[in-house]
């Protein structure tokens, strides 16, 4: 299903919510944002992935995108550093969200939550040490 941006994507009976692409986060250049590099289907997979995998807590969400057995880089911050994962909010708490490549490392607010990182740990995605440097907002190489 071809995707636009800025319109809102229902995405029943998987996920009992809809999406919107923000165009905010996909524009290059945008100094307060971080942007998607990878392409609109992907983002949305990754946002319901989030959702398939109880990724959630409250009206937050975080994702990521394993290719090949490594973390997928999805976006990059304002100082164009890779990014690897994602977060997907519910701002108004009307189940309609927006998402866009979290920077843990430069706003705290990015980082997903402890329990969403051991789950990662589980799954294998990240490693124990990984996990603990991205509790603390350090750069690790994911």
């Amino acid at each position: 299903m071809p995707y636009t941006a800025d319109e809102r994507i229902n995405l029943s009976p998987k996920v009992l919510s809809e999406y919107i692409i923000s165009s905010q986060h996909r524009r290059v250049g945008n100094a307060n944002k971080c942007v998607w590099t990878i392409s609109f289907e992907e983002e949305v997979n990754c946002f319901s992935n989030s959702f398939t995998e109880n990724w959630i807590s409250n009206s937050k969400a975080w994702g990521l995108i394993i290719e090949n057995d490594f973390l997928k880089v999805i976006g990059l911050n304002n100082d164009k550093q890779e990014l690897k994962l994602a977060k997907f909010v519910d701002a108004n708490k009307n189940n309609i969200w927006h998402g866009y490549p979290a920077d843990y490392m430069n706003r705290a607010q990015d980082i997903p939550l402890e329990n969403i990182l051991k789950k990662w740990v589980t799954k294998k995605y990240i490693t124990k040490a990984k996990m603990n440097k991205i509790r603390r907002g350090i750069s690790c190489n994911l």
